[in-house]
């Protein structure tokens, strides 16, 4: 099967699947290891919570998109 004959939302959703598992992955890492050299433990420092707006926003043009 050549890769070229294969339609172009399937790279869509291949991606789509690829961000979720990093977002799966993301949420693995336990809040203490992020927050380790943190001044403080406000909510705002977990980078978790930045990464998923991130990673939703991609996703979210990925569903545009497709």
């Amino acid at each position: 099967m050549d890769p070229e004959s294969l339609p172009v939302a399937w790279a869509n959703y291949i991606s789509i699947i690829g961000f979720v598992f990093l977002l799966i992955v993301v949420w693995l890492i336990p809040r203490r290891v992020i927050l380790a050299d943190a001044k403080s433990n406000s909510r705002w420092r977990d980078i978790r919570i930045w990464a998923t707006g991130l990673i939703l926003m991609q996703i979210t043009l990925y569903l545009i998109f497709t």
